[in-house]
């Protein structure tokens, strides 16, 4: 497969640049920042995921190719599973093999409220099937740490990209002052800057707590995937909001022992992640 695509029609529409994650991040934002500027093709669906082996990689270029409209001079796309590297492994190599110019954009966010708004994010897809008392001694724990420890997966990308290549872009400076942030993601991709507004934060949660729990198991099958992949994003958020009618669904407050636990679990990570980045990221809890 990897020979096939290498020897691939050059005249394939390949991404310029690519936002890795992380999970719960604001690349739901960013995508849509990007989207509107009119030098850049984001791609047609937000999370194309060609890059993991478990789900799109072997359909090949030409399938990746035709989430670009060829319409803008810069294409991107956003795939925060692509920083799950304890997930999906390989991910940085098949970037850097199939894309190896490429741009590469991680956007985070204090990693205790990252993993908390993850766990959130589990219960309102009834995912989590423990209690949250009982959930520190499961894999699914081990996965919302990992997540959220963007040192483990920032040198996964350093072993195949030079750091110049890789923008680190701090959530909180994005929603705060995003006509100062933007200048610096547009330099890093090679487009003209342009005066952005952003409307509040694009949070995908609060809508997804209101539509009917099996509707939302029944959407992460791989029946439910292969569906939502014919179908365009606008589509799949129209019907989205139509089915938004049941009773939200609120998680119950993480107790303080759980935080207790992120925060020293985290620790770690978050103080190398400075020193590869050189950030401070002053309002982070850590």
């Amino acid at each position: 497969m990897k020979q096939e695509m290498l020897a691939a029609d050059a005249a394939l529409r390949l991404p310029h640049f690519i936002v890795v994650g992380a999970m719960k991040c604001g690349t739901t934002t960013l995508y849509r920042l990007l989207a509107n500027h009119p030098d850049i093709d984001m791609s047609r669906d937000k999370e194309p995921d060609f890059f993991l082996k478990k789900r799109n990689f072997d359909k090949g270029l030409e399938w990746y190719s035709d989430q670009f409209s060829g319409e803008g001079s810069v294409r991107g796309e956003a795939s925060p599973n692509y920083s799950k590297c304890h997930i999906f492994r390989g991910v940085p190599e098949r970037i850097a093999q199939l894309t190896p110019d490429v741009r590469l954009i991680y956007i985070v966010r204090d990693p205790v409220v990252r993993a908390e708004s993850h766990i959130r994010h589990n219960v309102i897809m009834g995912n989590l099937e423990v209690g949250l008392d009982e959930f520190v001694a499961q894999e699914d724990y081990r996965h919302v740490l990992d997540t959220s420890r963007y040192a483990l997966q920032l040198e996964a990308y350093l072993e195949h990209f030079p750091a110049e290549a890789i923008l680190v872009v701090d959530f909180d400076e994005l929603t705060q002052d995003p006509q100062r942030v933007m200048p610096r993601i547009h330099a890093h991709i090679g487009v003209a800057d342009r005066e952005i507004s952003i409307a509040g934060v694009q949070n995908d949660s609060g809508q997804l707590a209101r539509v009917p729990a099996p509707i939302l198991r029944l959407a992460q099958t791989p029946q439910g995937r292969a569906v939502a992949r014919r179908i365009g994003r606008g589509f799949r958020d129209r019907l989205r909001s139509a089915l938004a009618k049941g009773t939200s669904r609120k998680p119950p407050p993480l107790p303080e022992e759980l935080r207790a636990r992120l925060r020293a679990d985290l620790t770690p990570d978050a103080a190398r992640f400075r020193e590869l980045t050189g950030q401070t990221f002053p309002t982070w809890s850590l």
